[in-house]
């Protein structure tokens, strides 16, 4: 028997156990491999033209700018100092329902099960009256749960119904929470039509006064990666309309920071992992840049993010290729500091989609993420990886180079409204109003 009190501890130097390496060392051996070919032939060209390189050291961690910590300006490593509250994000399910009645049975399950706030698809569920809005929210306690509206032709209208929900079932102003998805010019865009900005924008002064602690205006970008755009192309759309926003708003008498408060944005977020962890991290560093420029304080220079799981690679063929596309996407927006996160339903089969079973196994990806892989309680995961941070830095710089190329053309309304050349030019590729549905059907 030892008596440890005795022994002696033996250190262990791990370097003496494995041989160190250099950058050179990996070269000659790949050099190996490739033959003829150099090492550059590895490199790859992203849609925004940024290069993916084979290795990344820490020599290129000197071209990058520092990161800062988290919860300080510029963000880029989450906007809270301490990571989540509670060590996960907000788990916002989509309520999407063909019927008033089916959509408040799919939301008081989702809260029973899991889901921490409703994503409302009103236009899908058929809401056109505050009856209607009622119905679907019934027995849900509006003072605890945080309601989110998607944007759509009616945004004016559901924001002044679900004001006035909360008046008629005593919900106090310290006790509205969510978000009511006024984003005129989004809607225009993803229709390819045109809507009265400022009709629109007419009552927001009045949402704000009533809304309390929900959020009224959604710059929602999401739709964008399906319509054919890059992600650098995404976050200068974003950037640009925040920006009409606010210059529309402050028109209006309002406050820079009062308008800043009452704003949220609504990203994509795909299987491209370090792309999209790179996203929401250089979201967050340009957005404090413009705050920063309009003279808001830094606390609220943060900016406040919904990921949703894009439906560009949901495919009817293979159901568990769809809920490992799903799992990827919302995995790399908890790692970027997403705040919300919405994994969309994916089909099982090749029925219609949207049932108990297909939103349940959407919830339980995030519930597995959050609550098992405790992917939340680490404070910015990817900070410090050469690679994420370069690329991080890249996309910042070519977003911001598309968001100023924007602004000198006279903002994103006057781009809007100029000839395809040109918006095709400064927002990428994209086929506005179109679908790429049926190409999906076919994606194995």
């Amino acid at each position: 028997m030892v008596n440890n009190s005795q022994s002696e501890k033996e250190t262990i130097n791990m370097s003496e156990i494995f041989n160190a390496h250099s950058r050179q060392d990996w070269e000659d051996l790949a050099l190996e491999t490739l033959s003829d070919k150099s090492i550059d032939s590895l490199h790859e060209i992203t849609d925004d033209e940024i290069e993916i390189k084979a290795i990344y050291s820490s020599e290129d961690q000197k071209f990058t700018n520092p990161a800062g910590v988290p919860g300080v300006t510029p963000f880029t490593r989450g906007i809270q100092g301490s990571g989540y509250e509670n060590g996960t994000w907000d788990i916002r399910a989509l309520i999407d329902a063909p019927s008033t009645e089916l959509a408040n049975e799919a939301a008081l399950n989702e809260l029973l099960n899991g889901s921490t706030s409703l994503f409302i698809d009103f236009e899908k569920i058929g809401i056109n009256s505050i009856t209607d809005l009622d119905k679907t929210l019934e027995d849900v306690f509006l003072n605890m749960t945080s309601i989110w509206f998607k944007p759509g032709w009616k945004g004016s209208e559901i924001a002044k119904w679900m004001i006035e929900l909360w008046d008629q079932r005593g919900i106090e102003n310290s006790e509205r929470r969510g978000g009511l998805g006024v984003d005129p010019i989004g809607i225009s865009v993803q229709k390819g039509t045109q809507s009265d900005l400022g009709s629109e924008l007419s009552e927001v002064s009045d949402f704000i006064d009533r809304s309390g602690l929900a959020k009224v205006i959604d710059i929602d970008s999401s739709f964008y990666p399906e319509l054919g755009g890059s992600t650098s192309a995404e976050l200068a759309y974003s950037l640009s309309v925040a920006v009409f926003y606010l210059r529309a708003l402050e028109e209006k008498d309002l406050g820079v920071e009062t308008i800043i408060k009452n704003m949220y944005f609504t990203y994509s977020s795909n299987s491209d992992q370090f792309m999209t962890i790179a996203k929401f991290r250089a979201a967050r560093r340009l957005w404090a840049q413009v705050t920063k420029e309009c003279g808001c304080t830094p606390e609220n220079q943060t900016q406040s993010q919904h990921a949703i799981t894009s439906t560009k690679t949901i495919g009817k063929k293979d159901p568990w290729f769809n809920s490992f596309n799903a799992t990827v996407a919302a995995f790399a927006a908890g790692i970027g500091g997403a705040e919300a996160i919405t994994v969309i339903p994916f089909p099982l089969s090749d029925e219609i989609s949207g049932g108990e079973l297909e939103r349940r196994m959407a919830r339980n990806t995030q519930l597995l993420l959050a609550e098992e892989s405790h992917i939340g309680r680490v404070i910015d995961p990817a900070g410090g990886s050469w690679f994420v941070e370069q690329l991080t830095e890249r996309l910042a710089q070519k977003s911001w180079e598309i968001f100023q190329q924007i602004e000198f053309s006279g903002g994103i309304e006057e781009v809007l409204n100029k000839d395809g050349d040109t918006f095709k030019e400064l927002l990428g590729t994209l086929s506005l109003g179109s679908s790429n549905e049926g190409e999906e059907e076919d994606r194995d």
